[in-house]
C-alpha cells in the first residue's frame, strides 16, 4: 500500500511529461555518447542543470514509474520535488523509502494486488 494512495487518482500530467521527458534525455545520452552531457543541453536547448536533473530520473524505480503512470503514486511527490532533489539514491528500495512511499506499490501492471 502507498501512504495516501487509497483512493485511485488521474495520473500528474506534470509526473508523466517529467518521465517523458527523462527518458528522451536518456536517449540522447545514449545515441550520442559522443557529446557531454553539456553539449547535449545546449542542443536541447536548456542548461546543463536542468538537462542532469531530469535525465537522472530515468534511473527511477520501475515501481516508481509505474505508480506515477498510474497516478497511484504519493500525493507529496510532485514533478517539482523530483526535479529539485538533491541526490536520488542508487538502490531502488533506497529511492521508495526517499520518495514516501511506505512499501512497494501494488501494481496489476506487475501481477501483484
Amino acid at each position: 500500500m502507498i501512504e495516501g494512495a487509497e483512493e485511485r487518482r488521474d495520473p500528474d500530467r506534470s509526473l508523466v511529461r517529467l518521465l517523458g521527458q527523462a527518458q528522451n534525455f536518456h536517449d540522447m545520452v545514449a545515441q550520442n555518447t559522443d557529446m557531454s552531457l553539456a553539449e547535449l543541453a545546449e542542443v536541447a536547448g536548456i542548461t546543463r542543470s536542468y538537462f542532469t536533473r531530469v535525465f537522472r530520473l530515468s534511473f527511477l524505480a520501475p515501481l516508481i514509474t509505474t505508480a506515477i503512470l498510474e497516478g497511484s503514486q504519493p500525493p507529496e511527490l510532485t514533478a517539482n520535488k523530483l526535479k529539485q532533489m538533491g541526490t536520488l539514491n542508487q538502490l531502488w528500495s533506497d529511492q521508495l523509502s526517499q520518495l514516501g512511499f511506505l512499501e512497494a506499490p501494488v501494481s496489476p501492471a506487475y501481477g501483484n494486488k
